[in-house]
C-alpha cells in the first residue's frame, strides 16, 4: 500500500511511544466497558514491528493487561522475519503472542520484492526464521498471491519449509491501479480469471496432499459453502469489518490497506490522546468499511453468490470516477473459484446425499450471464451516494 501513492506516513513518527500505548489502553478499557466487549485482538504491525526492542513489547503487553484485567487479549505480531531469532520466539511464547511471518514465495520471487537497502534479497533470513519457528510458536505464513509463480514450484516451497498454516491475500489494487497479475488489455473479459486459474491449480494440489497445510483462503470458502455460520473476513462473507488501526502518532483510523486507493483516504482528525475509539463511527470512510459487505454496488446486490463474496474487499472496488460503487476487480475470479470448489464438494458426496440436499452446481458461465441481466434489486440512493462520495476529481494534463 505504501508503493501505490499514499505518502502520508512520512509525516508521522516511525515508532509509537509508550505514552500513546498507555492512552490506547485507557481508551480500550472505556470502549469495551461501554460496548460490552470482553475480548480484543491486538496486532503489532508495521512497517516492521521488530525494529522495536524486546523490552518495548513486554511493556506494551503489560500495559494492556494491567489496565484492563477484565478483558481477554489475543496478541499477534506480523513480521517480515528478517531479525526473528530464538530470543524473539521465546519472548513471544512466554507472553502468548501469536507470530505471523510474511513471505512472497520461493527465493526468486521473494527477493524481487523484499530487499535490503543494499539491494540484496531477504529470502535466506526469512526462510531460516520460518524453519526456526517450527515448535517455537510460529502461527503461520502470510503471502500475497503472485500468479507468476508456477503452482508446482510454489507448493513445493510450502512443503520444503514445512509451512503448517498459510493465509493468502489478493494483491492491493483497484480499477485505476490494477495489480501486476492482471493484463489490462484482457481485464474485463468474461473468461479472463488469472487469479482463479492460479488458485484452482493450487487447490487441486492441496486437496490431493494427505499431509496438506491449512490454507485459510480455501478453508474459509469451504466452510461458507458448507453452510457454516459467522464465517468470513474482509474479503468474503457478510460479517462486519471490525478492524481499527492506531497509527504511531495515536491517530484512530480505518484499516490501513485502503491507502492503496488514494493519498490521504484514511486520514481524519481523530487521535487516541483526545478522542474515544467510538468517535471513529462518525468517520465516513470507516462507516463504509465497517458495513462494506452490506454497502455494495447494485451488481453485487443482484449477484447469485453475493452471500459468499459479500462484494469482496472494499479497497479492490475503488475507481477514481465513482468511488466504491463497483464490484471488486476480483469479481470474476471469485465467482470462478467459488464455483469450482462448490462443484468439487458436490462431486465428492454420494448421489443420494446431493439429491436430498437439492443442491445444484454453480455454473460459471451462467453466473456471469446473470450479472448482465436487468437488476431485480435496486441499490438504495443513500448507499449509492456514500459509495460514490469517495471519487476523485479528474486531473487534466497539458
Amino acid at each position: 500500500m505504501y508503493n501505490l501513492g499514499d505518502q502520508t506516513y512520512l509525516k508521522q513518527p516511525k515508532f509509537m511511544s509508550l505514552a500513546t500505548v498507555a492512552a490506547l489502553s485507557e481508551r480500550l478499557k472505556s470502549y469495551c466497558k461501554n460496548a460490552g466487549i470482553d475480548y480484543v485482538q491486538i496486532v503489532f504491525h508495521g512497517g516492521e514491528p521488530l525494529l522495536l526492542s524486546k523490552e518495548y513489547f513486554k511493556l506494551c503487553i503489560n500495559l494492556f493487561k494491567d489496565t484492563s484485567p477484565e478483558i481477554e487479549f489475543g496478541f499477534t505480531i506480523q513480521t517480515n522475519g528478517v531479525t526473528m531469532d530464538k530470543e524473539w520466539y521465546d519472548l513471544f511464547k512466554a507472553h502468548d503472542v501469536k507470530i505471523g511471518i510474511s513471505i512472497d514465495g520461493p527465493k526468486k520471487y521473494h527477493d524481487a520484492f523484499r530487499v535490503f537497502h543494499n539491494g540484496k534479497g531477504s529470502y535466506n533470513q526469512v526462510a531460516e526464521a520460518v524453519k526456526l519457528g517450527r515448535g517455537n510458536g510460529l502461527s503461520g505464513i502470510l503471502m500475497v498471491m503472485n500468479t507468476n509463480i508456477p503452482i508446482q514450484e510454489f507448493y513445493k516451497e510450502l512443503k520444503e519449509l514445512k509451512v503448517g498454516n498459510l493465509n493468502l491475500l489478493f494483491p492491493d489494487g483497484h480499477y485505476d491501479k490494477l495489480p501486476e497479475g492482471f493484463d489490462a488489455v484482457r481485464f474485463g473479459e468474461d473468461d479472463y480469471t488469472p487469479y482463479a486459474d492460479w488458485l484452482i491449480g493450487l487447490f487441486i494440489l492441496w486437496k490431493g496432499d494427505k499431509n496438506r497445510p491449512v490454507i485459510r483462503f480455501f478453508e474459509t470458502l469451504i466452510e461458507m459453502i458448507a453452510g457454516e455460520e459467522n464465517v468470513g473476513n474482509q474479503a468474503f462473507g457478510k460479517k462486519k469489518n471490525g478492524v481499527v488501526v492506531i497509527e504511531t502518532d495515536g491517530g484512530i483510523e480505518v484499516v490501513d490497506s485502503l491507502r492503496a486507493c488514494y493519498e490521504g483516504i484514511t486520514r481524519n482528525n481523530l487521535n487516541i490522546h483526545e478522542n474515544e475509539i467510538s468517535d471513529l463511527f462518525e468517520d465516513d470512510i470507516f462507516e463504509v468499511y465497517y458495513n462494506a459487505h452490506d454497502m455494495v454496488c447494485e451488481q453485487c446486490l443482484n449477484c447469485p453468490v453475493y452471500d459468499f463474496c459479500g462484494g469482496g474487499f472494499l479497497g479492490s472496488r475503488y475507481a477514481n470516477d465513482n468511488g466504491f460503487d463497483n464490484p471488486t476487480i476480483y469479481c470474476k475470479d471469485i465467482i470462478r473459484i467459488l464455483s469450482f470448489i462448490q462443484n468439487d464438494i458436490l462431486d465428492s458426496l454420494p448421489v443420494e446425499v446431493t439429491a436430498k440436499m437439492e443442491a445444484e452446481k454453480l455454473v460459471y458461465s451462467e453466473l456471469i450471464q446473470e450479472l448482465k441481466n436487468p437488476p431485480l434489486i435496486e441499490i438504495e440512493s443513500n448507499v449509492k451516494q456514500k459509495l460514490i462520495s469517495f471519487k476523485q476529481p479528474a486531473v487534466l494534463c497539458t
